[in-house]
């Protein structure tokens, strides 16, 4: 019987062999995320009130990338995952005899490799845009942006095994995108949220890595003191990929 470390590798590797043959999707992933980069740039320019108000608006920068890593890695997942379960990929896999913890890692594997290529790209381009320097803080914010990439990827896959359609898939990115913004600290502060709304703000992943990312950059603490909020990170991410195992074959 095969073991399970070789299908996740088998998996990976045909994912990785078959993304490499889509370079519209490789640029899009990779342009599209500096592109806004640079945009945002020029918001944060066209309002120099805020500045005047003593708002250090470079404080953010590193902290509205991680949204743009979060939602633009779930939505590339998503769309992907579901047109190859479309296209009988899945099927197949299934009918081959990988097990749904081989697929599902597999393809976390896989994806992975986009999505850790495609934050170092947009923390590169933030970082140059903005003309900021992370100091001493250059290790926990790489930890904290590569894992909230996996974990989107992780979400990805999860609401990927119960849609299958494209179609079925943008409902979902209003529902993700705008709350993931307003209630997970970045442009409210949490403090500030109704109580009900801070406990929907817990099933949002961003709230945990913009936690670690503002309370550094913004708040000056230590990671110590907000190591708990990555592990939280973490552990949603390993959640997520749980019940996208258990779902994966009903779906099938």
């Amino acid at each position: 019987m095969p073991s399970l470390h070789g299908d996740i590798g088998r998996v990976a590797r045909r994912i990785l062999a078959q993304l490499g043959k889509d370079p519209r999707f490789l640029l899009f992933s990779g342009v599209m995320p500096i592109l806004l980069v640079v945009l945002l740039k020029y918001v944060f320019d066209a309002i120099p009130v805020m500045r005047q108000m003593g708002l250090q608006l470079d404080a953010y920068a590193v902290p509205a990338a991680g949204f743009f890593i979060f939602f633009i890695t779930y939505l590339l997942c998503t769309i992907v995952l579901v047109r190859e379960r479309r296209d009988g990929t899945l099927g197949r896999m299934f009918a081959a005899g990988y097990r749904r913890e081989a697929i599902v890692l597999g393809y976390v594997a896989g994806y992975s490799t986009i999505a850790l290529v495609q934050t170092t790209l947009v923390i590169g381009a933030t970082l140059l845009v903005f003309d900021v320097s992370l100091g001493g803080n250059a290790v926990p914010v790489a930890a904290t942006t590569m894992a909230l990439s996996v974990v989107s990827l992780s979400l990805g896959l999860l609401v990927s095994t119960l849609a299958r359609t494209e179609g079925q898939i943008f409902p979902t990115i209003p529902l993700i995108a705008v709350p993931s913004l307003l209630l997970s600290g970045l442009v409210i502060p949490h403090g500030n949220l109704p109580g009900w709304l801070r406990g929907v703000s817990y099933a949002i992943p961003l709230t945990y890595a913009e936690r670690v990312l503002l309370g550094l950059l913004r708040d000056g603490k230590s990671f110590a003191d907000l190591a708990g909020s990555l592990a939280l990170l973490i552990a949603y991410g390993a959640g997520a990929l749980a019940i996208a195992s258990l779902t994966l074959r009903e779906v099938e």
